[in-house]
């Protein structure tokens, strides 16, 4: 967490311009003490604590009280490079989405591991940036190493319903307030650490996958069907093998 912190606070856009929220939720010690140390020392972060635990419930927090006009998701053991928001925020608007470089690392962010799902395409990073949304959907499946305009979220909110498959649906859901996605300069990085116990490393119980996975379908079907004419029907229909592609890989975690 207070990586993550330093690494906002040495970016070259001026502090001023842009606020910082820390949402904390689940178990308040020792991360609570900890942190209200370190913020202590910097004007432009407000810290917010829930007893409700899921990162969707804490990104719904930090969407509701923020006031920026463009909004970036971070989570908390990842690392941004300097220039993030300065480069990303150049490429931003109301009707674009901008995007970073992404890599991965475990203990030291110049290691440069490639082991994020979308590496590969981020090589060829500009073939992208026209083309309709199925065909860039692998970009569209998480919230992180984005800028993204306030308008463009709107209302929709992420579903606390879902401890998986969440990202990729409010993203998705996003889709009907934006026209573009556009990449930043290399400069732009957004460092994801490795964790060994994260979300999509676990094992999970194959009934509740199966019931989860029902149900983000029929999520994917009614969030297309009240807003359709606005709506890829081919990207909704590529998160149905998605769903069930992920429901298998978290099936055969140790």
């Amino acid at each position: 967490m207070l990586e993550c912190l330093d690494s906002l606070a040495r970016q070259t856009l001026d502090l001023a311009s842009f606020e910082i929220l820390v949402v904390l939720n689940g178990p308040k010690q020792p991360y609570f003490d900890k942190i209200s140390l370190y913020i202590g020392r910097y004007k432009n972060i407000q810290f917010f604590y829930t007893e409700i635990a899921g990162v969707s419930n804490a990104r719904n927090i930090g969407i509701q009280n923020s006031c920026g006009e463009y909004i970036c998701f971070v989570d908390d053991d990842d690392v941004v490079s300097n220039t993030y928001l300065e480069e990303l925020l150049k490429c931003a608007n109301v009707d674009t989405i901008s995007m970073s470089n992404i890599y991965t690392f475990k203990n030291d962010i110049h290691e440069l591991r490639e082991n994020f799902f979308v590496c590969n395409k981020l090589k060829n990073k500009r073939a992208y940036e026209n083309v309709p949304f199925f065909l860039c959907r692998s970009f569209l499946a998480f919230p992180v190493a984005k800028m993204i305009h306030r308008q463009i979220i709107g209302e929709h909110r992420f579903n606390p319903q879902f401890k998986n498959g969440e990202d990729a649906l409010f993203i998705t859901s996003l889709t009907d307030n934006f026209s573009h996605i556009k990449f930043a300069s290399d400069s732009a990085i957004y460092y994801v650490r490795e964790r060994t116990g994260s979300a999509s490393r676990k094992r999970l119980d194959k009934k509740e996958l199966i019931k989860d996975s029902f149900n983000l379908i029929k999520a994917y079907i009614s969030v297309y069907l009240s807003n359709s004419s606005k709506y890829s029907l081919l990207l909704f229909l590529s998160r149905i093998p998605g769903v069930l592609k992920n429901a298998y890989i978290l099936s055969r975690n140790k």
